[in-house]
C-alpha cells in the first residue's frame, strides 16, 4: 500500500513567493498547506501537523526566531523538520535560526529549489493513528432576521480561535436558504454545505474536512459556507447535515453553528445536540416578544435554560428595550449586551475583517472578548 504524501507546510507573507511555491511542490506531489503570518503558521502546525516546515524568517507579526523557538517548544511540533528560505542575506539571522533548532537556510535564489527538494523527503512516515476527541458545540440562533446573528458567530469565533492558538476552531453556516458568514469573512470558494451535502456522506468523512475544509486568513477559523442561494439550498438533503456535524466535530475543538430563525427539521437535532445555544435577540419589542414565544418553545423541547447564553445585541441602534425590560419580558436572564458600533460595525463587515482587528480598542471588542471566554466556559462544564 502506498504511503501518503508529504504534508509542507509553507508559512510565507510575500503571496507571490507563497503560491509560486506552492505550485512547484504541488507538482511534486506533496500536499501543501500555507499561511502568510507566523500567526497562521503556528495555528496551522499545531493543528494540521505538517511532515515539513519551511518558512521565511520576515514575517509580519513574528521574528523567524519566535516562530521557530515556539515551534520548538511544542511537542506537536518540536521534531518537525524547519527549512528558512530568507530572502535577505543576513549572517546573523542565519546563525540564530540554526540556533534555535533550525534544519537549514537557504536563500530565495535559483539555486535554492533543487537544493530545497534535495532535502525534502518523498513519502510521510508511518504513524501511530491519533486519537480523536469529540468537539464542543455552540449554536447561535435568533427568533427574528436581522439581529446581527451571523455577525456574532463569526466574529466571537474568531475570538475563540485566535486566543486558543492550540486549538481547532470551524464554523459551520446553516442559514437557509441563503448563507451569510461566507459573505462576512470574504470567502469565495466553491466547497459549501450544498458542495458537501450532495457528495456521499462516505466522501465527506473527517478526514475529508480535515484536507479540505477551507482555512479563512485573519479569522483563524475552518469554514463551512452556507448555501451559495435559494435554488441551491433546495438540493439539500437535509438527513446529511446530523452527519456531516458530527464529522465536523471529530475534528475540531470547537464548533459554531449559525442556525440564524430556523427551527426545522434540520436545526432541530443540532439544538438538541449543542452543548451550548447562544440566543440572539435585539432590543425592539417585535423582536423580545419573538424570542420569548421562541424560548417557551425550546422550553417544550426539554432544552435546559442553563444551556442557554443570551446576546443582547444592541450594535446597530440604541433605542428600543433595557435589558432588564428584556429579561422580564423573556423570562430569561440576559448574559450579556453588545453595545452600541456606530458605523464601525458596518464598516468591518464591508472589508470583510473581524471587529476585535479592525477596532481593537473599541468597547465592543472587549464584550465580544468576554462573550467567547464565557461561551467556551460554559460549553466545558457540560451542562446537558
Amino acid at each position: 500500500m502506498d504511503r501518503p504524501p508529504v504534508t509542507i507546510l509553507i508559512i510565507d507573507a510575500d503571496a507571490a513567493s507563497r503560491n509560486y511555491l506552492s505550485a512547484v511542490l504541488h507538482k511534486e506531489g506533496y500536499h501543501v498547506l500555507a499561511a502568510s503570518s507566523g500567526r497562521e503558521g503556528l495555528i496551522s502546525a499545531w493543528k494540521d501537523l505538517p511532515g515539513i516546515i519551511i518558512f521565511d524568517p520576515a514575517l509580519p507579526d513574528l521574528a523567524g526566531v519566535e516562530l521557530l523557538i515556539r515551534l520548538r517548544q511544542d511537542r506537536r511540533t518540536a521534531k518537525v523538520p524547519c527549512v528558512a528560505l530568507s530572502s535577505r542575506e543576513e549572517p546573523q539571522e542565519m546563525s540564530a535560526l540554526l540556533a534555535a533548532g533550525c534544519n537549514e537556510y537557504l536563500l530565495k535564489s535559483g539555486e535554492a529549489l533543487p537544493r530545497l527538494l534535495q532535502f525534502l523527503p518523498r513519502e510521510q512516515e508511518t504513524k501511530e493513528p491519533v486519537s480523536i476527541k469529540q468537539g464542543k458545540l455552540i449554536a447561535f440562533l435568533s427568533a427574528k432576521g436581522g439581529t446581527g446573528t451571523s455577525s456574532l458567530c463569526a466574529n466571537i469565533a474568531m475570538c475563540v480561535a485566535s486566543t486558543k492558538m492550540d486549538k481547532r476552531v470551524a464554523v459551520l453556516d446553516l442559514v437557509l436558504p441563503i448563507g451569510s458568514i461566507a459573505n462576512i469573512v470574504g470567502y469565495d470558494g466553491q466547497i459549501n454545505l450544498v458542495s458537501v451535502g450532495l457528495q456521499k456522506p462516505e466522501a465527506t468523512s473527517a478526514a475529508y474536512f480535515k484536507e479540505n475544509l477551507p482555512h479563512i486568513p485573519g479569522w483563524y477559523i475552518y469554514l463551512l459556507a452556507g448555501s451559495p442561494d435559494p435554488a441551491s439550498a433546495n438540493q439539500l438533503a437535509g438527513d446529511r447535515v446530523t452527519g456531516i456535524v458530527s464529522a465536523l466535530l471529530e475534528i475540531h475543538d470547537y464548533l459554531f453553528v449559525d442556525l440564524g430563525r430556523s427551527l426545522s427539521r434540520i436545526s432541530l437535532p443540532i439544538i438538541h445536540q449543542a452543548n451550548v445555544l447562544a440566543l440572539v435577540l435585539g432590543s425592539d419589542m417585535a423582536t423580545c416578544t419573538l424570542t420569548q414565544v421562541e424560548f417557551e418553545y425550546l422550553k417544550t423541547l426539554g432544552i435546559d435554560a442553563q444551556r442557554i447564553y443570551a446576546i443582547q445585541n444592541r450594535s446597530v441602534g440604541l433605542e428600543g428595550l433595557t435589558r432588564s425590560e428584556a429579561e422580564k419580558l423573556i423570562g430569561l436572564p440576559v448574559q450579556v449586551t453588545v453595545p452600541y458600533m456606530g458605523d464601525n460595525f458596518t464598516v468591518a463587515n464591508n472589508r470583510h475583517e473581524p471587529f476585535i482587528s479592525k477596532f481593537p480598542n473599541d468597547t465592543a471588542s472587549m464584550t465580544l472578548q468576554q462573550i467567547a471566554s464565557q461561551l467556551i466556559e460554559l460549553a466545558e462544564k457540560g451542562v446537558r
